[in-house]
């Protein structure tokens, strides 16, 4: 069956409008970002790509990703001042991870810090995936790797060349993943320097790049990977400008690393959920996009593993300071916009009634013997009142 591409285009532009309604603050805890940023760093990658967003993302993974190929997923801002990686990011990529196994029986392998493997891997066993090594995981479905992304980058290099080399990737995503500013700081949204505390994911990018494999980078604040494609419109949008607070490099907090597709929401997480409701869009499939109870379980086992909420610091099952209702009011009402369609498509569904009352070739008849029926109704009441 080939994919409906019609039909996740359709849902790619209600995703989009969804996702890009900035909730509470875009970049999380940035004080510099309250402003309403996410509107207007998402029409600049809209004007950009054309297309919405979601749906070219989806697309990309549709045309590329065959069972048993691979995608990379890279996730993980390690957050001063708690020194942990935050919610946001990790737990779409455990998500993602999931669907892109349901929904095109991939191998995912997450890349993410030292720090951050055994917490990402406990993501991925919450929502029922097997974590293996990759030449194991490789063979059979619903199996993850996660593997390490250095934070010197000398060995990065060589860690990426490696990891390209054995896993040989159909794509790469990037989920809320810092990237270097043009003078090659990564920050955080306040303009934090932490570029001695997170992974090299520019060499991902690049190898990527070099190698023909598509990226795909989804971010929320403009200091992420895939934010390189906007850049003069982040560096213009961005309260901080070329400037950062707290970091003498004069280069602002906007990153310059370009991914091939570029999607920009409220909160990453929320975005790569818009991924995923398209590909259950695509391939008649609504499994393809998580439950409300699976994103019950997987903000749990965030907060059990202490992934943060950034406003806070907090292990809480907050993303971006926003609550667990927010994340489920989002996935629901992308649940919908997918079932729904879905369901309207089926020719026995019960809101398909009115139409298959109408095809029976009585409807003509019924309106003309309701309209008497009524006319009468007026006639004695009016009788009755005189």
């Amino acid at each position: 069956m080939q994919p409906d591409l019609e039909l996740c285009k359709i849902v790619g532009e209600s995703v989009d409008r969804l996702v890009s309604a900035q909730v509470f603050m875009s970049g999380g805890a940035a004080a510099l970002t309250t402003r309403n940023v996410t509107k207007e760093l998402y029409e600049a990658a809209r004007e950009v790509q054309r297309e919405p967003l979601t749906y070219l993302a989806a697309r990309a993974l549709l045309e590329r990703v065959t069972p048993r190929s691979t995608v990379l997923i890279c996730a993980g801002f390690f957050d001063p001042p708690s020194m942990i990686d935050e919610a946001d990011g990790p737990l779409g990529a455990a998500l993602l991870a999931r669907s892109l196994c349901v929904a095109l029986d991939a191998t995912p392998v997450l890349v993410t810090e030292v720090a951050n493997m055994e917490r990402t891997a406990y993501l991925l066993r919450a929502l029922g995936l097997e974590v293996l090594d990759f030449e194991l995981a490789r063979t059979t479905p619903f199996k993850a790797s996660v593997m390490p992304l250095a934070i010197d980058p000398r060995r990065a290099e060589q860690v990426v060349a490696e990891l390209f080399d054995r896993t040989e990737p159909a794509a790469l995503v990037t989920i809320e993943k810092p990237a270097p500013n043009v003078k090659g700081y990564y920050h955080t949204g306040i303009g934090l320097n932490v570029t001695d505390l997170v992974g090299k994911v520019s060499y991902l990018v690049d190898e990527a790049r070099r190698r023909g494999v598509v990226s795909i980078g989804i971010g929320d604040g403009g200091n992420e990977v895939g934010m390189g494609k906007i850049l003069a419109a982040c560096q213009e949008v961005l309260p901080t400008g070329t400037k950062c607070l707290y970091c003498p490099c004069g280069g602002g907090i906007a990153a310059a690393t370009e991914t091939d597709i570029l999607v920009v929401g409220a909160v990453a997480n929320w975005a790569s959920y818009g991924v995923e409701a398209c590909l259950a869009a695509a391939l008649d499939m609504p499994e393809a996009i998580h439950s409300l109870a699976e994103e019950r379980q997987a903000t749990a086992a965030a907060s059990q593993v202490g992934l943060i909420d950034p406003t806070t610091g907090l292990a809480n099952g907050w993303v971006d300071g926003t609550p667990p209702v927010c994340s489920e009011s989002m996935l629901e009402l992308m649940r919908q916009m997918v079932e729904l369609r879905l369901t309207r498509r089926r020719s026995s569904a019960l809101m398909n009634f009115p139409k298959r009352w109408t095809e029976r070739g009585v409807a003509e008849q019924t309106v003309a013997i309701w309209a008497w029926h009524l006319a009468a109704g007026v006639e004695a009441y009016f009788a009755r009142e005189g």
